[in-house]
């Protein structure tokens, strides 16, 4: 049964068990040096794929790489995320618990203090929430009294291991 706009954003508003601000996104600090490998290894493999004939992939590498630069230069806004016992309120859209599968806290403070949270759907991808000062205890003994709590993941999604590793 689906609910009203305004009765989900009612929902949403009543979020204050917690509610902290995150960046959107984690923001590198690139040197030269990574500029200059990133350089390097677009037009290796930019100059691959011509020898190749594979204009496509040049093309695709080359707009990646200026995607990157792009993307890379620009200031991590601010997202405002709130829990409480309705759901879970990112950047202003509301999970409700029911639409969430389940959740998991990385803890390894200073460097990594995330909460991972994967919705039923495929259709939304994998939250992945900056925890800045949170309460990692009070946080998770909250979220398990409506979803189960992923035991298995002990360290970060290897997707944002490469990604820090290499900058991106």
């Amino acid at each position: 049964m689906p609910y009203s706009k305004e009765f989900l954003d009612q929902m949403a508003q009543s979020q204050e068990a917690f509610v902290w601000e995150a960046p959107a996104w984690e923001l590198q600090n690139r040197g030269p040096r990574w500029y200059l490998w990133m350089g390097i290894a677009v037009l290796s493999l930019t100059g691959y794929a011509i020898y190749t004939a594979n204009y496509l992939f040049a093309f695709i590498i080359l707009l990646t790489a200026i995607i990157l630069v792009i993307a890379g230069e620009q200031k991590a806004r601010k997202i405002l995320i709130q829990i409480g016992d309705n759901g879970i309120v990112y950047d202003g859209r509301l999970f409700r618990f029911d639409e969430l599968h389940n959740f998991a806290i990385i803890y390894q403070p200073p460097q990594t203090k995330i909460l991972y949270v994967e919705p039923n759907s495929f259709r939304h991808p994998r939250l992945r929430i900056s925890l800045e000062d949170e309460d990692p205890v009070a946080l998770r003994n909250h979220l398990r009294q409506y979803l189960t709590e992923d035991l298995d993941l002990q360290d970060e999604h290897y997707s944002d291991i490469v990604a820090r590793l290499l900058k991106l």
